[in-house]
């Protein structure tokens, strides 16, 4: 039974993990720190990190003036509304009741799964917690224990279609025996002109809302030029072709991408064969990604070489600095030391590339829209951008990720 934390990052954006610069050099971890300091000094260029002879596996397209659109998300008042909800929630507290369990109350349970009809082991939690109205397992399951009490045993059982979180659980009927340990409801402040000045030290609600407008607007802005500049890399991909690749370089993607599944299941408390499953990946499947991951590789030093984007000690102390405390870093060098050279400088080359390709580019702006649901083809590009929740990085990491989808790592 996979864990609240892992079930809430395998929804939304979360749903994919990729990795464009493949093969972290952990044994480099040393230089990383080392080339931190070197900014004081005189700027070095960087050498010995495209791969050679790019152009004898890829020929490269009409990259420049391709079009691509570019959306552009408006803050809405339902946003500002929610995101002062959110700055509540996080002022809230929770009070043991002694009375029949309500919509929004946390339960404490332990209980049993098992599918009907199937003979295999149930699976099984205990003190596990239970947000009713969250809908984890399903609007039945909350309505079943809507009206239990502290001590009580209920046995019942739901039926789910196909998109069941719990694939085993796909078109089958779930028998659960849950038994309430505890009933606890979530009291939460009012939103009043006090709470802001008091708890949040705004003047006005006026004033925090026209903070929380400004924020969203800028994350908006950042989910935006992510989102453009994948669209470029993709549409400049398209224009190209892709004849072979060296055999050192794919199976170094291999082992990251495969690392950076591992690496993800052991964060989140799920196996290895629990995050295929919940990706839907097939051996197909994994193929295909790591194949991607080498022919963006190619594509960067191909196109690099030929527009002679280059990078020095400079450009990569400054990269550095411009990232760490994103990810809740303190200092540079820890940063620096976690990640490894190679995986950072990819991702600069990337950074570069991309920005080259959208200053070449026939941008088209259109209304985008983030309530809508990611295809499997949209995430497929955009988590490239994001390392992701998540794309192999250290375990510290992974809670920055989710709180935004734009930044380049």
């Amino acid at each position: 039974m996979m864990k609240k934390t892992a079930l809430f990052l395998l929804t939304g954006l979360a749903l994919t993990v990729s990795v464009s610069g493949c093969g972290k050099d952990k044994s480099a971890a040393e230089n990383s720190t080392e080339m931190v300091t070197e900014t004081t000094a005189a700027a070095e260029p960087i050498t010995g990190y495209l791969i050679d002879g790019a152009n004898s596996y890829v020929t490269l397209g009409d990259y420049k003036e391709i079009a691509i659109e570019k959306p552009v998300y408006e803050v809405t008042a339902d946003e500002i509304n929610m995101e002062a909800e959110n700055y509540l929630y996080d002022y809230s507290t929770t009070q043991e009741v002694d009375r029949a369990a309500q919509i929004g109350d946390v339960l404490t349970v332990n209980f049993t799964a098992a599918i009907e009809g199937e003979t295999k082991d149930s699976a099984s939690e205990e003190n596990y917690s239970v947000e009713l109205g969250y809908e984890e397992f399903g609007p039945d399951f909350d309505s079943q224990l809507t009206g239990a009490k502290t001590g009580d045993t209920k046995t019942f059982s739901c039926s789910y279609d196909e998109d069941a979180w719990y694939d085993d659980w796909n078109g089958k009927t779930v028998n659960f025996e849950v038994t309430i340990n505890k009933i606890e409801e979530t009291i939460i402040p009012e939103y009043t002109e006090d709470f802001v000045k008091t708890e949040l030290g705004y003047d006005s609600k006026a004033d925090f809302e026209a903070s929380l407008k400004e924020t969203l607007t800028a994350n908006h802005d950042e989910q935006s030029n992510s989102e453009a500049s994948e669209n470029a890399m993709l549409a400049a991909m398209d224009t190209c072709t892709f004849k072979d690749y060296p055999e050192d370089l794919y199976n170094s993607c291999e082992e990251s991408v495969k690392e950076s599944y591992s690496e993800f299941a052991t964060s989140f408390g799920m196996s290895e064969s629990e995050i295929y499953e919940a990706f839907g990946m097939t051996d197909e499947d994994l193929k295909t990604e790591i194949l991607d991951t080498v022919n963006r590789r190619l594509f960067i030093s191909a196109l690099c070489e030929k527009e002679n984007i280059s990078l020095t000690t400079d450009d990569y102390g400054d990269y550095i600095q411009s990232q760490y405390s994103y990810y809740g870093y303190e200092d540079a060098s820890t940063f620096a030391t976690d990640y490894g050279k190679d995986y950072l400088i990819w991702q600069l080359y990337e950074a570069r590339t991309k920005d080259f390709l959208l200053s070449n580019a026939q941008i088209t702006e259109v209304a985008g829209n983030l309530n809508e649901e990611y295809t499997d083809e949209d995430a497929e590009g955009e988590m490239v951008e994001e390392e992701e929740t998540l794309n192999a990085l250290p375990e510290e990491d992974s809670e920055a990720s989710t709180e935004s989808a734009s930044e380049e790592l």
